[in-house]
């Protein structure tokens, strides 16, 4: 199953093609979109699609981020994913960004994961995070997404009853500082480099989610996933989104 992915969370957006029976990666291309993803999306579509050396028609699933991330880039990303989705009579699956990025994190069973990125640009110390448990053959969800400064991040942290906490992500700027007097009661293991949202595993969750399911998601109903409000909401007072309970 040939899988061509889109993760337009933040301003930095990716596609992939992705071989679900095979498990590899055919390829992947990641462009800087900031207030461009419109114009440059379709393009990047056709560059992957070319680099993988396969055909839009030979697609068997369409796969997208939902967020949380950027209220634009999120809604022009899905936008796009469903009307390729109808145009090629392909099915689609709508992956949480979150979901996707804790893929890239793997730890011994009973260990927290912790998927996180920035949230917004004017809040430098703000992330989106989400928690999940780790076992011998997937990741289980322990909760929502969720925004909040990183100290406050790390004080749910010290709460938690796992010895063995893997932080997956990016961290934001003063991450240092906020962990120097971090419990040695527990292990605290952190990216080694910065890893951002990637369409490779939303591609990958995706095919997890299909052999799960077995069924496309609905492209009418499928609605991207907002924590926060967005620039307008907040600065004129009013509600455009529905967004999920915390």
């Amino acid at each position: 199953m040939l899988i061509l992915a889109l993760e337009t969370s933040l301003e930095t957006a990716s596609c992939a093609v992705w071989d679900g029976v095979r498990k590899i990666l055919l390829s992947e291309l990641r462009t800087y979109a900031y207030q461009t993803l419109a114009q440059r999306l379709p393009i990047l579509v056709q560059s992957v699609v070319e680099n993988a050396g396969v055909s839009l028609q030979s697609l068997d699933l369409v796969a997208v981020s939902l967020g949380p991330g950027s209220f634009t880039s999120v809604r022009v990303g899905l936008a796009f994913a469903k009307g390729l989705s109808m145009a090629l009579d392909k099915p689609i699956i709508g992956v949480r960004t979150l979901d996707a990025l804790a893929l890239s994190a793997s730890g011994c069973e009973n260990s927290l994961i912790v998927a996180l990125y920035p949230s917004r640009p004017s809040r430098p110390t703000e992330v989106y995070a989400s928690f999940f448990k780790a076992s011998e053959k997937s990741l289980v969800r322990d909760g929502n997404e969720f925004a909040c400064d990183f100290s406050d991040l790390v004080a749910k942290l010290r709460g938690r009853l796992e010895k063995t906490i893997i932080l997956v992500g990016t961290l934001p700027k003063g991450a240092k500082i906020v962990l120097d007097n971090w419990d040695d009661e527990k292990k605290l293991l952190l990216p080694l480099t910065p890893h951002l949202p990637s369409a490779s595993f939303v591609a990958q969750r995706a095919w997890q989610i299909w052999q799960e399911q077995q069924k496309s998601d609905d492209p009418i109903t499928l609605l991207p996933i907002y924590v926060l409000p967005s620039y307008a909401e907040s600065r004129f007072g009013i509600s455009v989104s529905i967004r999920q309970a915390s």
